[in-house]
Order: structure tokens, then C-alpha cells, then sequence
């Protein structure tokens, strides 16, 4: 690619995520990094000795007018994330968003509202769909190696510092993205019903969930973020068909089937994750993040449909919201009720 096809890119927040953007665009061949916003100033005037030659803003108007950009990552809370979407618009800007999409379902619906008649990029950080054991969990699921998939089991516990420290705002990141995670396995969800002694967003609770797919697919589902021993966000998942069972974890993929198919025997099969070739090229945070970056820029370049769109993000933040509704009036959901 000639440098003046290069993404012009723009990183809004400069905390922990958009560090690591602004990273990854860096060693990217397809994509400069050329700007940064964010609105702490103090924060502005230490990372800037850190990066002499990158321009730092404290005003997006001022970094649009001054800067030439193409694309712009935001890594901002999700109470921002509508307002500077509909200031980018107007600049008609290629936009990656981190998760979640935004910090409610109405948002959400209008920030979609917002590029249906567009024909930019518009990107969502979510990265288990570009993690090697996930992607093969998937691969096999849609090759149909479990024969009639019937139910699922499914869990996310991590161990959250119970204080200020611990806001909403990383609970419903991680939430969103197992959701995500689950949403892209085994297709949208129709209905839903949960339980929980807490609100879905507070610091010490436990929610226990029931999922009916579209596709007639049951999932049970248990969250924790206060669970002892977990200090890492730790997924299980079991996959029950008419042919086995499938069970995947952060670590492995376990497989057992009934009679020999797909080039599997019967019998038990273990794939670790030292057995797949990562599909990143480089590990910054963790697998995935640096593909999930760089599939946003080559879609940019090529100017195609993002593989995770804001689309996916307004499914996921239905879920999220159906999920509350579910626990605070003791029924089932169907997700068209939560608008």
C-alpha cells in the first residue's frame, strides 16, 4: 500500500484502551497515527513527553480543524460515545468504537439511526471473534460437528476489587462483551429470563440467566464478578448436540462425539491453544486485540462492511438491557419489548 493510502488516524481518549489503539495503529503498515484528544489535561501534558511528535488536543473541534484524519478511534466512557459520533459524522469519518456500543439501548438505536445512509466504517471493539480457540469453536459449530445442537451452558467469573475502584463501567464492559461472544456462537436471542440479588451493574453480585434463541436453541447462563480466585475474566462454555458435546475454555477445546466425523474419532479430542496458530500478528494486551485493530483498518483501506458492526453492538446492548428488565420485574423478555 502507497503511503498516501495510509489511514489518517485519530485516537479520542488517551487512558488505557486508546493507548493501546494508538499502539497497534503504530506498527500497523496500513494506518498512521496522527492525533490525539482527551480532556485531562494533566494527562495530556505527561503522555505528551512520551510522544514529542504527536500532536495532543484537549478540544476535538480544534484536533478536526487543524489535523488531516480519515479515521478516528473512540476510547472514551459510553455516555460520550453519541455525542462525538454525531460530531464525526458530520466529518465523515471512519469510526471505531470501544465497547460497549453506548450506555443504553436508546443511544444505541441512534447512533445506528445515525449511518444508515452511510457508507463509512463504523467498528466495534469486540475481540473473541479473533481469538484462534474461539474462531475454531466456531468453525466447528457452523460445520455442524455436533450434529443437532440442543442446549448450552455458559459462564464468565472474575474476581473484581469490591471498592470506588470498581465502576460500572468495567462490569458492563465485560458483560457486553460475553455477550457478544455468546450472540456471535449461536445467533440472535429471542426471549430471556434472569435473576440476580444485585442490579446487573453493581459491584458484589452473581446473575443466573436462560436464553431461547431464534433458532430454538436453549443457553443457561451464569455471571460473577465478585467470585474468588478469578482475577482474570474466565469463560466456560458447553455445547450439547445430538452428536457430543463441545467445551471450550480461555485455555483448550475439548470435543467428544459419538461416532467418528468431520475427521475427528469418537471419543474425546483435545485441541490446546498452543495447537492453533494465533491469527494476531502481534500480542499487545492480549490475543486479539491487534486483529480486531488492524480488520478495521483494512476495512477502511478497502472500503467493505466492518466484520463487527455497530449493528452487532445494538443487539448486544438489547441483550444487556432485556437482561435488567428480566430481573427487576421477575419475567421473561422477548428482546422486542426492550426498545
Amino acid at each position: 500500500m502507497l503511503p498516501q493510502d495510509k489511514r489518517m488516524v485519530g485516537i479520542i481518549g488517551f487512558g488505557k484502551r486508546g493507548i493501546l489503539h494508538a499502539s497497534m495503529v503504530n506498527i500497523n503498515p496500513d494506518a498512521e497515527w496522527r492525533a490525539v484528544c482527551d480532556t485531562n489535561a494533566q494527562l495530556l501534558t505527561c503522555m505528551q513527553n512520551f510522544y514529542p511528535n504527536i500532536p495532543f488536543f484537549s478540544d476535538l473541534d480544534e484536533m478536526l480543524e487543524q489535523i488531516i484524519l480519515d479515521t478516528i478511534f473512540i476510547c472514551t466512557p459510553e455516555d460520550t460515545h453519541l455525542s462525538l459520533v454525531k460530531k464525526l459524522i458530520q466529518k465523515n469519518m471512519n469510526i471505531f468504537v470501544e465497547t460497549p456500543l453506548a450506555d443504553s439501548l436508546a443511544s444505541s438505536e441512534k447512533m445506528v439511526n445515525l449511518i444508515s445512509d452511510k457508507d463509512n466504517v463504523y467498528s466495534l471493539g469486540y475481540y473473541f471473534p479473533f481469538k484462534a480457540l474461539f474462531q475454531k469453536a466456531k468453525d466447528l459449530l457452523d460445520f455442524g460437528i455436533l450434529d443437532s445442537v440442543k442446549r448450552f451452558r455458559a459462564s464468565l467469573y472474575c474476581t473484581l476489587a469490591q471498592s470506588s475502584l470498581c465502576p460500572k463501567r468495567i462490569i458492563a464492559n465485560r458483560i457486553s462483551s460475553f455477550f457478544h461472544l455468546i450472540y456471535w456462537l449461536f445467533g440472535p436471542v429471542k426471549s430471556l429470563y434472569g435473576r440476580a440479588s444485585h442490579k446487573l451493574t453493581e459491584g458484589r453480585s452473581g446473575v443466573t440467566l436462560i436464553m431461547d434463541h431464534s433458532s430454538g436453541l436453549m443457553g443457561l447462563l451464569e455471571l460473577s464478578w465478585s467470585r474468588p480466585g478469578y482475577p482474570l475474566p474466565t469463560v466456560k462454555i458447553s455445547v450439547e448436540g445430538t452428536g457430543g458435546t463441545l467445551e471450550i475454555s480461555d485455555d483448550d477445546l475439548k470435543l467428544y462425539l459419538y461416532k467418528k466425523r468431520g475427521g475427528f474419532e469418537r471419543g474425546w479430542t483435545t485441541i490446546n491453544i498452543s495447537d492453533l496458530s494465533s491469527p494476531s500478528r502481534f500480542f499487545l494486551s492480549e490475543e486479539g486485540y491487534y486483529e480486531g485493530n488492524s480488520s478495521f483498518i483494512e476495512s477502511c483501506s478497502e472500503k467493505k462492511k466492518s466484520a463487527i458492526g455497530w449493528e452487532d453492538g445494538l443487539e448486544i446492548m438489547r441483550m444487556i438491557e432485556a437482561v435488567q428488565f428480566s430481573i427487576d420485574s421477575n419475567r421473561i423478555i422477548f428482546l422486542n419489548e426492550a426498545k
